[in-house]
């Protein structure tokens, strides 16, 4: 398992742990609540293919592939590390081309960012 994976997979446990930031994944559409439910692709320099699934305000990160993901990443894992150690952001990483998105949106990837720098707040 590569660095940022595991950096990721701390903060996604105590995201799920964390009911405001799971509040970011809940969208009101016509008045009416929502969740947001989606597949994020990570494929990192220096580690093996993961995907982060939200779905139902629930995070989980599997190993591989997900034929499904709505956002597609690539780029420096040092960078995913950096931002779960809250020395930056996906936007700033993004600018600096140190990850791409090839697939999605970015507000998408920024909505992501929002729930890790609560997370790293309020602990």
């Amino acid at each position: 398992m590569g660095v940022a994976r595991e950096n990721l997979m701390e903060i996604i446990k105590r995201m799920n742990k964390n009911p405001k930031a799971l509040q970011v994944f809940i969208t009101d559409v016509g008045g009416k609540t929502v969740n947001w439910n989606m597949i994020f692709q990570f494929n990192l320099e220096e580690e093996d293919p993961f995907y982060l699934a939200i779905k139902d305000q629930e995070i989980v990160i599997n190993s591989g592939t997900s034929q499904d993901a709505e956002i597609v990443m690539s780029g420096d894992n040092n960078s995913i590390t950096k931002i779960c150690q809250g020395k930056g952001d996906f936007t700033h990483a993004i600018s600096r081309e140190e990850i791409k998105v090839e697939t999605g949106k970015v507000i998408d990837v920024i909505r992501l960012t929002r729930a890790i720098t609560i997370v790293l707040k309020t602990d």
